[in-house]
């Protein structure tokens, strides 16, 4: 049971890390209000997992004091967790409060448990203007691994000596029906909130073909801006520039072609990845074992430690990602003259590896450049 509610408990963290802290249409859905945008959500996801340990935890002893420390510490961690669901349900707009929540038994009674021992164990109140005792309770030796026992004195009962058992079955079973019942309304409420995320990521898609190029950066900035930070040249301002650019040099069309096909990739991409979290499945699994085992190609090297076969592909990949970095002009010239042995019968490698050296300090120039060799030696390795 503990690992079904930690499955649940990850894919409220997923979401969360994945869609309703990244995109401003996700969190425009909930209450995310100063205190939230600090990420404070995360110390609850975490201490909620901590504590998991203390609840679900069994030890056997038969030292009193030790019994009581570990009862102290289930009520409480029960209590903090009970505490946690309620902020939950009150950031995700759940519409549930603690006045809901304390019609709930599962809730209520373990609070009660909880409140009598640990939280006012001495409760006074003031009948006709005197401070009255209205109970008392200390944990009595019949408290164990198995239950948990205290003698409680009450005004109700005129302060006769009762002693009250609480099986901790009892009290984990209700804690786990209540765990679960509004992990299972909040995850409802966080699908319902990606169930509008993939709508407006497909009207998005739907305006890719007709719509003025400045709409479109304006819609992505609006409703799926973390595309913005996959690319160097992912700002809006830059790819306005681009795009008045775009039929001076093909450097700079292909560099808008790019964000089209990237952007459409990426909101496919992100439209699967709402569906698996939507209707409980992973797609990455499944594809992963329908892929076939990939044999490797043994290459055979002669004595004087040459590859024998002379049909071995050239991969540009390392230098690639070498320029991208754009660490220093020393080591772009470094990265550059090895792309350039490579590549010294094409001209277009050479003058575009140029264009970057004397552009260097402008990242429009450079990535427009670097990607337009990438895209030229893509075709060369397929080939």
């Amino acid at each position: 049971m503990k690992s079904m509610l930690d499955k649940k408990l990850d894919k409220i963290s997923d979401i969360w890390n994945h869609y309703i802290w990244e995109y401003k249409f996700c969190n425009s859905k909930i209450k995310f209000t100063p205190d939230v945008k600090s990420n404070y959500f995360g110390d609850i996801l975490n201490y909620f997992s901590d504590t998991s340990n203390l609840i679900y935890g069994t030890k056997e002893t038969k030292n009193f004091t030790s019994n009581i420390e570990i009862s102290i510490s289930f009520l409480q961690a029960i209590y903090i967790q009970q505490d946690f669901i309620e902020e939950l349900l009150y950031i995700f707009k759940c519409n549930i409060n603690k006045g809901d929540l304390k019609k709930d038994k599962n809730y209520s009674i373990n609070r009660e448990i909880r409140n009598e021992l640990i939280g006012h164990p001495i409760r006074k109140i003031d009948i006709n203007g005197t401070r009255q005792l209205l109970s008392s309770t200390i944990f009595s030796n019949s408290t164990n691994a198995h239950q948990i026992s205290y003698i409680k004195y009450q005004l109700a009962n005129n302060y006769k000596f009762e002693e009250i058992n609480h099986r901790r079955e009892d009290i984990l079973n209700r804690h786990l029906v209540f765990t679960e019942k509004y992990f299972d309304i909040i995850i409802s409420r966080l699908k319902n909130i990606l169930f509008l995320f993939k709508k407006q990521l497909q009207n998005i898609e739907l305006t890719l073909s007709t719509a003025p190029f400045e709409n479109i950066l304006k819609t992505v900035s609006n409703s799926f801006e973390y595309f913005y930070r996959t690319d160097y040249l992912y700002k809006p301002e830059t790819l306005l520039r681009i795009h008045t650019l775009k039929d001076s040099n093909e450097r700079y069309n292909s560099a808008i072609k790019k964000f089209y096909i990237e952007l459409r990739k990426s909101l496919a991409d992100t439209k699967d990845s709402i569906d698996d979290l939507i209707n409980d499945t992973d797609r990455h699994s499944i594809e992963a074992e329908k892929s076939k085992v990939v044999i490797p190609k043994i290459i055979i090297i002669e004595g004087d430690g040459k590859y024998k076969d002379n049909n071995l592909p050239i991969s540009y990949d390392y230098e690639i990602g070498k320029l991208s970095e754009k660490d220093s002009i020393g080591k772009f010239r470094i990265f550059s003259s090895f792309l350039k042995t490579k590549c010294k019968e094409n001209k277009l490698v050479i003058s575009e590896i140029e264009n970057m050296e004397k552009n260097f300090d402008d990242d429009l120039e450079y990535y427009c450049s670097l990607h337009l060799i990438e895209e030229e030696l893509s075709k060369r390795v397929k080939q």
